[in-house]
Parts: structure tokens; C-alpha cells; sequence
């Protein structure tokens, strides 16, 4: 690299050395020492501004170029608002680029808060010492070889030594930084819609792509990408899955289906038909659709018999439902009291068609045999069921001049026979019975057989 030094006439009694590095040049005044203040305004009316080290390969080249000076440099750094700040950039000083001498900055005194620069000091040369404002010293300043065309809008002019360089912002490329940097075009979905924009146009640096799907179809993964300077999606690509229905499971009974999955099973578009089982009905649709909502199953109810009249007299009814009240396989079992007989079937059953297979039945007494009334007697006859029936019961009696050998009175029992039963004859019904007489009055008897020796006891 080579270096010229050249002195420029200023004033009448200021001297200035000149040394240009190709496009960027320092410039530095050792005849005049002044305050931080007015070095400054030195440096911006003659060149552009006091110099802003920006690392250590500048440091070792000022410390190269620069003639000693008693009173050493002033350089642009001073503390705003209690931060070392670059007064030509604006930009606070990195820590990591800091070159303090040892302890420093010490604040030694209070109100130091410009920068020197130890050139060509024995101890800790080149180095950094904080200082007040109002010393005065020599003054080191830059003239820029960054124009508003060396970079784009995109971009900041970074002076080098000999040279500059766009450092580009973000999301940027090229020499000047005037590329803005893509992402890989992104394209719809299997069953869904894309829409990217961005400022800088479509899947480049900070655009966006939106995500949606199609009806029945939800979206798996993020439903926004951004394109990031670095030249890739911050997330991968969504796709769009059909809405999954929960499986619909066979009932124990009542009614079986019959599904088709055109996607996957038990997904979006796909449907079941129902058939219900003999005894039930449908209520309902016969096809379901697994939609974003879900499968509505159908509803398969047993098929309803008419509740049947109370049991029958003198009997009584026990039924069972094995699915519900009066329902498909209902049934019920009939049985009649103590001196009764079913007349009808004894059981009953709710069929597929909502009847039930026999009518209520009835109970009827049994019937004893009738009876037939001897000579020279009448029989008085209590009927509360049915004529000679279970409960039914007749009282004999005599003609005059005849008496009852026997009980007098037949009742009809639950087995049909007939409780102390009694033949009516005329040796029976005799006008003295006398072995029922003498029962009564021994004396009477005794008497009997004086007037009728021929009778027999």
C-alpha cells in the first residue's frame, strides 16, 4: 500500500499534514493545539469530521503515521448521556472494540469526558485515556470516502483503511446491498390456498405467506411463514389433512352400517349408511356424512306395541321389557286366581310389526257338573260367578211330610268338584226319620216303636 504525505496551506500560522490512503485520508493538525470543542469544528469545516477509530488495525496505523505530539491527539469519542459515543456516527462505543489504557477511564477529577490518543508514548502506546474537554491537544480528523452513491438505501458506508464497504442491512445482498435476499417460491397446498406479499415483493426478505384450506380439510403446521434474511422460511410448509370424525361403533343391536372412505378412514366426504335390525325403526336420515362438524349418527328405536288393557279379572299380568316400555320383544305372562281358568293364550309377545301377538286373555270359573234335583225335595241355588261355578252353592229342603238325610247344602270348589255331596232318595228324605229322631228325644223313640213295631233303626 502506498501512502503520500503532503502539507496544505490553511492559515497564516496553521500547517496540516495530509496523508492520503487511497480513497480515505486522515488529517491531522500538530501546529495549533486545541480544546475538543473547537478541534472538532476544525475538522468539520476543512474535512469531515474528528476521526472515528473503528479497530485495532487503525489504531496501529495512526500510531504508525502520526508524528509524536507532547500533548498527544484528540480523537472523536466523548460521553453522552453518561455512554462513550462516536460523535461522526452517532454510535455507541462496543465494549469488545474499547482500547482504555490501563484503569482507565478513571473520570480523574471529574468532567473528563473527551478521548486522547496516546501516539508514540513509551508506556501503553496507542492507547485510549479519558480527559477533560477544555485541554488542549492535537487534533486528528478523516475525510470520508463513503458518498450517498457508494451504497444502496439499503446499506451502510463502513470506512476502511484505504477503502470502504457496504455492510448491508438485513435481509439484503450484493456490492451495494441493492439485492434483497428470496426464499424459495412456495406453492398451493394439496387441498388448500397460499397468499404471499411483502414490501419488498412476493418470497423475498420479510414477505409473508398466508395459509388456508379447503372446507373439511384443517390446517397441520403454522399458518403464517415469513421469509428471514437469511434466505429461508422461519417455519416448514403446512399442509392441509382432512378433518378426522370420531368412528362410529356398532350399537349392541339395532341397526348395523355400511361406511365408504373416499379420503381416509373415518375422514372428510366419508359416509355411512344405517340399516336398523327387525323390531326397530329409523328416525333420522339413513346416511351420515363425516363433515367439519363431525358424523351425526343415526337413532334406532324399537318399534312401539300399544300398551295392553289392565290384567285380567281374576287374574294377573308380569311383564318384561328387555329394550324399553311396550317396546319390540316385550312380553307379557298371564295367569288367573285360585278357581279360575285362562280362556285365551298365556302369554303374549310384541312383535316386529308394533302388535302383539295375542290378546289380553280372560279368566272364567270352573264349572262344576249341574245338579239335578231329587224327588220331594227343591234346591235353592247362590250364583255370584257363573250358574253351578267356582264359589256357586245350593241348599236342599225337603217337601212336607219328608226329612234331609244329610248336609244341606253343596258348594262348587276351585277343582270343579263338588264340597259334601248328597244323593237326594226317597228312602232319604223319609217322613220319620227316625235315626235322626232319636238322636233327639230317646224317649220319642221309644214311643215310635210301641205304635210301629215294624220299623227298623
Amino acid at each position: 500500500m502506498n501512502y503520500s504525505l503532503h502539507y496544505n496551506k490553511l492559515s497564516s500560522d496553521a500547517m496540516q499534514l495530509c496523508l492520503t490512503v487511497k480513497a480515505w485520508t486522515y488529517h491531522y493538525n500538530i501546529d495549533i493545539n486545541m480544546d475538543w470543542t473547537t478541534a472538532r469544528q476544525w475538522c468539520q469545516k476543512h474535512f469531515t469530521d474528528m476521526v472515528a477509530i473503528q479497530n485495532q488495525a487503525e489504531v496501529e496505523y495512526l500510531n504508525q503515521v502520526l508524528p509524536f505530539n507532547q500533548a498527544y491527539y484528540w480523537i472523536g469519542i466523548r460521553k453522552i448521556d453518561d455512554y462513550w459515543t462516536w460523535v461522526g456516527t452517532k454510535k455507541r462505543l462496543d465494549p469488545e472494540a474499547a482500547n482504555w489504557a490501563e484503569n482507565e477511564p478513571n473520570n480523574k477529577g471529574s468532567g473528563q469526558d473527551c478521548v486522547e490518543i496516546y501516539i508514540k508514548r513509551r508506556k501503553e502506546t496507542a492507547k485510549w485515556n479519558d480527559e477533560r474537554c477544555s485541554k488542549k491537544k492535537a487534533t486528528v480528523c478523516y475525510l470520508a470516502s463513503c458518498s450517498k452513491e457508494s451504497c444502496s438505501e439499503h446499506a451502510e458506508c463502513v470506512e476502511t483503511i484505504g477503502n470502504y464497504r457496504c455492510q448491508c442491512h438485513l435481509g439484503f445482498m450484493g456490492p451495494r446491498c441493492e439485492e434483497v435476499v428470496q426464499c424459495w417460491p412456495i406453492e398451493n397446498p394439496q387441498q388448500g390456498f397460499v397468499n404471499c406479499d411483502g414490501v419488498f415483493g412476493a418470497f423475498h426478505f420479510n414477505s409473508s405467506c398466508q395459509f388456508r384450506c379447503v372446507t373439511g380439510f384443517k390446517l397441520e403446521g403454522s399458518q403464517r411463514l415469513r421469509c428471514l434474511a437469511s434466505g429461508h422460511w422461519d417455519y416448514t410448509l403446512p399442509v392441509c389433512q382432512a378433518v378426522q370424525c370420531l368412528p362410529i361403533i356398532d350399537a349392541p343391536g339395532g341397526w348395523s352400517m355400511n361406511c365408504t372412505h373416499p379420503l381416509s378412514i373415518n375422514s372428510f366426504n366419508s359416509s355411512c349408511e344405517f340399516k336398523c335390525e327387525e323390531g326397530f325403526e329409523l328416525k333420522g336420515s339413513s346416511t351420515t356424512w363425516c363433515d367439519q362438524t363431525g358424523p351425526i349418527p343415526p337413532v334406532c328405536q324399537a318399534i312401539q306395541c300399544s300398551p295392553l288393557s289392565d290384567a285380567p279379572s281374576y287374574g294377573s299380568m308380569t311383564c318384561t321389557h328387555p329394550l324399553s316400555t311396550n317396546s319390540y320383544n316385550s312380553s307379557c305372562e298371564f295367569k288367573c286366581e285360585e278357581g279360575f281358568v285362562l280362556k285365551g293364550a298365556d302369554s303374549t309377545q310384541c312383535d316386529h310389526t308394533g302388535h302383539w301377538t295375542h290378546s289380553t286373555p280372560i279368566c272364567t270359573a270352573v264349572a262344576c257338573d249341574p245338579l239335578v234335583t231329587p224327588a220331594k225335595s227343591h234346591l235353592t241355588c247362590a250364583d255370584p260367578l257363573e250358574k253351578f261355578s267356582f264359589r256357586s252353592s245350593c241348599k236342599a229342603t225337603c217337601e212336607e211330610g219328608y226329612t234331609l238325610r244329610g248336609e244341606t247344602t253343596l258348594t262348587c270348589l276351585s277343582d270343579g268338584n263338588c264340597l259334601n255331596p248328597y244323593i237326594f232318595t226317597l228312602n232319604h228324605c223319609t217322613i220319620w226319620n227316625v235315626q235322626t229322631l232319636c238322636l233327639a228325644n230317646i224317649f220319642f223313640c221309644l214311643y215310635a216303636l210301641m205304635l210301629f213295631p215294624s220299623f227298623q233303626l
